[in-house]
């Protein structure tokens, strides 16, 4: 730890007796990035992320094989209600 304290030293005191050549420039600029939205302009796009009835039609039907392994209750949490208002909110 000793070396990176004097070399740290020796530059505070070249900046100090003005010998140093660099200019202090910040490395980057922070701008502000901020919106004025309004939280009912938000649209909420709602729809059924794994739609059974959809993959049966197109020749895929995967839905025995969840019923199966008794994961429809996920499913049916996954495609339930959409709380609209507290996304919005969030």
């Amino acid at each position: 730890m000793a070396p990176s304290s004097s070399i740290l030293q020796s530059v505070m005191q070249d900046t100090a007796q003005g010998t140093s050549t660099q200019q202090e420039t910040p490395a980057y600029d922070i701008k502000g990035r901020i919106m004025s939205l309004e939280e009912w302009d938000l649209n909420v796009p709602v729809e059924r992320p794994v739609d059974f009835i959809s993959l049966a039609h197109h020749g895929c039907d995967i839905r025995s094989y969840y019923e199966a392994q008794g994961l429809m209750d996920y499913f049916n949490i996954l495609n339930g209600p959409t709380y609209e208002n507290l996304v919005r909110h969030f």
